[in-house]
């Protein structure tokens, strides 16, 4: 029998994977997709989760679970390409007594189900991967490892895993989103054109910024949904700084800066000298309470443009891995 390392366990060596065999691959789609783009500012691709189950073996089972109708249309495609069942589980909407929208969802509910009930009528397979890093399903994944005997590898986004889910399956195998910098060479020009159309007196902010950047940008290059999530990559990365200073109009203002002294901005931007504006460094994770959008009142809004798709990826639309 053929092995390869993939994965590893907590406090252990790298995980042995057979390289034959058959697995189960289930998909928390809604999880996955969001925490894709709040930490990358991408879509995900379906066809790297085929990938990585097949370095475990053939995939018996492939299903990816969530309300289809909040996601772009394409979804289900590239989800048939890579081999996945979409499963579609509209999410239950009611009001509260004060008037305000509910909306719980159907779909994890029916992930953990499908779970079981494959671990229970498919006994040949014993490796599960599960694609998520939500810590509500601890107890599907204990109940996997330890009543059924299955072997379990949490395969979520770095950065949004629950440790307890990885320590409750002991192993994990992250997905591996690779990154263009000739995309993020496109997106600091875009910036930097957006900085360099300011009038006079008026300085960049973050929220400015995350709504405007669209009509600097191909929306092939990066969806405007995504824009706000590159941003807070950028911040996260040092290719933009905030710094506080006072505006044309005396404001005190957080702005939101692309840092050349970082490398990729160098190299995007040779031939460009450091912006106007200065002011006193600022740590990036400061809230921005001195970002007054007062400056920008006599400008022209612009709505940012979803898109055919007309869905946006909201920041922060479940909590993962807390």
């Amino acid at each position: 029998m053929v092995y390869e390392d993939q994965g590893n366990r907590p406090g252990s060596e790298p995980a042995v994977v057979p390289a034959r065999g058959e697995v189960a691959a289930f998909v928390d789609f809604e999880n996955i997709r969001y925490s894709t783009i709040n930490s990358f500012g991408r879509e995900p691709d379906p066809l790297s989760w085929r990938d990585k189950a097949l370095t475990y073996g053939l995939m018996a089972v492939a299903r990816a679970y969530a309300d289809f109708d909040q996601h772009p249309p394409g979804v289900r495609t590239r989800l048939d390409v890579a081999g996945f069942e979409a499963q579609h589980y509209p999410a239950k909407r009611s009001s509260d007594g004060q008037g305000r929208e509910k909306i719980q969802s159907r779909a994890d509910l029916n992930f953990v189900i499908d779970v079981i009930n494959t671990a229970l009528t498919r006994p040949d397979i014993e490796t599960f991967l599960l694609f998520t890093g939500d810590k509500d399903f601890i107890r599907l994944v204990t109940t996997l490892r330890n009543r059924l005997g299955k072997r379990v590898v949490i395969c979520g986004v770095p950065g949004s895993i629950s440790p307890d889910l990885v320590v409750a399956a002991g192993e994990q195998d992250p997905l591996q989103v690779s990154q263009s910098a000739d995309i993020d060479k496109q997106v600091i020009k875009a910036i930097d054109a957006y900085v360099q159309q300011l009038h006079d007196g008026f300085v960049p902010t973050q929220s400015h910024m995350s709504r405007t950047l669209w009509r600097f940008l191909d929306r092939t290059i990066l969806p405007s949904e995504h824009i706000e999530a590159k941003v807070m990559e950028f911040l996260r990365k040092g290719i933009l700084t905030k710094r506080q200073t006072v505006n044309g109009q005396g404001q005190e203002l957080v702005t939101t800066e692309l840092n050349f002294d970082n490398p990729l901005v160098r190299e995007s931007l040779p031939d460009r000298m450091p912006p106007r504006f200065s002011g006193l460094p600022v740590d990036p994770a400061l809230d921005e309470e001195f970002e007054y959008e007062d400056q920008y009142d006599d400008e022209e809004e612009f709505e940012v443009d979803s898109g055919d798709d007309g869905v946006p990826a909201p920041m922060g639309a479940r909590t993962f891995g807390a």
